[in-house]
This record gives structure tokens, sequence and C-alpha cells, in this order.
């Protein structure tokens, strides 16, 4: 598969984060989607079925834990990985 046709979905509430890993993944050739919260994460999950998910633990709304065990519980996203990503 080319890096293109990966698509990684980056949830952080820090914009300089998701900025900085998006850059990054974007230079490599990979499609790159974002979400500033578990909540838009969620959504943006289900739109657009990403292959991978780096996922910030402390967000408003709803966290990183909670956006995780919510994708588990569906099983379209059971192939999906799921990298945690914080400063905690």
């Amino acid at each position: 598969m080319e890096n293109q046709q990966i698509k990684i979905l980056i949830v952080d509430d820090e914009p300089d984060i998701r900025e900085f890993i998006s850059y990054n993944l974007i230079r490599k050739g990979y499609t790159v989607l974002t979400a500033g919260d578990g909540k838009e994460g969620l959504s943006m999950a289900f739109e657009f079925l990403p292959d991978l998910i780096i996922l910030d633990i402390m967000m408003p709304f709803l966290n990183g834990y909670e956006t995780c065990i919510r994708l588990r519980k569906n099983p379209v996203f059971d192939n999906t990985k799921i990298v945690f990503l914080s400063a905690l």
C-alpha cells in the first residue's frame, strides 16, 4: 500500500502538536486528518475510517481512553491501529 493511501487520524487538543505530527506525516506521503478532541475524533473516525489513529490521552469533552473504548466497541475498527501519544 502506498503511503498516500494510508489514512492517519491525529486526535489532540493541542494545535501545535497536531500541526507538528501532521507536517511530518504529510512529508512522508500519508493522508492526514486531524481532530481537536475525542468527540470530534470519533466523528471523523466513523466518517473516514482511518488506518491509524494517534490519540492524546488528556483532552476536553472525551478523553483518549474513553475515545479508544468507544472505537474498540465497534467491529469496523478491529483492524485499526491506535497509538496513544501524551505528555502524561
